[in-house]
């Protein structure tokens, strides 16, 4: 699904990867690991293309849609909590939008060779629309809301009125109804109190996509991980099966991860 081969990246005197190589496969879940500063942050936006490797290859299977969720959820405000959630699908909207377009210019005269060009790029977005869940967009970030404990009388909610601890579970939610291939989760637990981390655990192993977690949370690593990627010192290892058999295979205690 993902690969990474061969990647060199570098935070100025400090070496973060050497030659180093990652295959992220379909439906697998995988902890990152390392000391904190070993770069594990920096896969995830090498991964979405916010940061370039200074050498080396990523490969990402065609229409793979990507959701990332990272500490810093941004500035809300301005939207209703659902309205907020839906907004997050951007493309998708855009893709709806794109099919209603065509829809209408086919009802237009136009000669045969612009039709056939026309109904191919209607057939590509609808393929698309349908992959990143076009069809039912709001009922599930509806769903999702619900999920996490924001209810339907809370749904036109001004997002600014929530506490900072509920603006996280609207940021998860955001994430979670991009309906992505792959789940890109760096430190989701920080700032959530006991329910919304179990809320968000139920969440986790309904998802039938692929997950990359980065926690301190033992607990969600043991819950969620079926393969483990140790960063050390510019390597990467991988190591087959749940945390506890990471740490046992390893010798590790522990990371500060």
């Amino acid at each position: 699904m993902i690969h990474l081969s061969n990647i060199n990246k570098q935070h100025g005197a400090q070496i973060l990867f050497q030659n180093a190589s990652l295959q992220i496969l379909p439906g697998s879940r995988s902890g990152l690991v390392g000391p904190n500063g070993a770069g594990k942050s920096t896969i995830f936006r090498l991964i979405t293309g916010e940061e370039v490797a200074d050498s080396g290859e990523i490969i990402c299977a065609k229409k793979t849609v990507i959701g990332y969720f990272s500490q810093d959820v941004g500035e809300m405000s301005g939207r209703s909590a659902l309205a907020e959630v839906v907004a997050a699908s951007k493309i998708t909207v855009e893709l709806g939008d794109q099919i209603q377009q065509m829809e209408a210019a086919m009802c237009e005269p136009m000669d045969d060779d612009a039709l056939a060009a026309l109904l191919e790029r209607y057939g590509n977005a609808q393929e698309e629309f349908e992959h990143r869940g076009g069809y039912d967009l709001e009922s599930r970030a509806q769903a999702v809301l619900t999920g996490l404990g924001i209810g339907p009388d809370e749904y036109e909610r001004p997002v600014e009125a929530f506490s900072g601890g509920w603006k996280m579970r609207i940021a998860l939610a955001r994430i979670l109804t991009l309906n992505p291939d792959v789940l890109l989760l760096d430190e989701p637990t920080n700032h959530l109190d006991i329910q919304s981390r179990e809320i968000l655990l139920e969440a986790l192993q309904r998802f039938t996509g692929t997950v990359i977690l980065v926690s301190h949370d033992r607990h969600f690593l043991r819950a969620i991980v079926n393969r483990v990627f140790e960063i050390d010192h510019g390597e990467m290892r991988v190591y087959e099966g749940n945390y506890d058999d990471y740490l046992a295979k390893s010798g590790r205690q522990t990371w500060a991860v």
